[in-house]
């Protein structure tokens, strides 16, 4: 495998332990990890340029090809982020949203109408809080998985969402790959297969980025290697 560069772009919604032992783990083959805290975003004036300029910042010193790894949130601003780490920088969405080709990505009207729920004082509650307790214990059955993942997970002004996210014109679909690790993210995973990346489905959940990075660490390595080695007509999607 050629030596890759990872910097790994945590979801808005939560803090960078979520990715952290996926990083960890990417370290020992990769030229270079960055995984920055992108956290201190829900707290600026202008989070979304904040969030994607810690991101960026954070890229500074890697060697290309730079593979970047969004999760959930974060895949709305990985073509901003790609589009100032590279070229050629690899985009790699981890049961993330998938922005448009072109023009800006907006919040569906359920996901705003589910925010209104876990909204207060204008403040988003923590992620994990909106859930029911059987729910996060199934998804994260370590009770100290779960203290570490809550640890750093910001609580996002409600208005983040209001603001849809820029698309940069000319971010490219040709080095794109999508691994789906829940059901939830169905519709993405085939628009995904529709522009013809590469793909990889995992038979897990949301969180298994953090219980369980080896196996996710595999499926990015496989998306990235077929990017490297086929064309957006050719590529195929696999399923685990």
């Amino acid at each position: 495998m050629v030596a890759r560069s990872f910097l790994f772009v945590h979801s808005p919604l939560v803090g960078p332990s979520s990715v952290r032992r996926l990083a960890r783990l990417a370290a020992a083959d990769a030229a270079a990890v960055a995984l920055p805290d992108l956290a201190p975003s829900a707290s600026a004036a202008r989070p979304h340029e904040d969030f994607t300029g810690r991101a960026i910042e954070a890229a500074a010193d890697l060697a290309p090809p730079v593979v970047v790894i969004g999760h959930s949130g974060a895949g709305a601003f990985l073509p901003t982020i790609g589009a100032a780490v590279g070229p050629p920088a690899f985009l790699v969405f981890v049961d993330a949203v998938l922005p448009p080709r072109a023009g800006r990505h907006r919040a569906t009207a359920a996901l705003l109408e589910m925010l209104d729920r876990q909204t207060e004082h204008g403040v988003l509650r923590r992620w994990l809080d909106w859930w029911p307790a059987e729910t996060v214990a199934q998804l994260v059955p370590d009770p100290a998985d779960r203290e570490e993942l809550a640890a750093d997970m910001p609580r996002l002004p409600r208005s983040f969402y209001d603001r849809d996210v820029e698309v940069p014109s000319g971010w490219s679909d040709e080095r794109c790959g999508y691994v789906q690790l829940s059901g939830a993210y169905d519709a993405e995973h085939a628009d995904a297969v529709a522009r013809g990346w590469p793909t990889r489905r995992l038979a897990s959940n949301h969180l298994a980025i953090f219980t369980e990075p080896a196996r996710v660490l595999e499926a990015i390595l496989h998306v990235v290697e077929r990017i490297d080695s086929s064309t957006p007509s050719g590529a195929t999607s696999g399923r685990d």
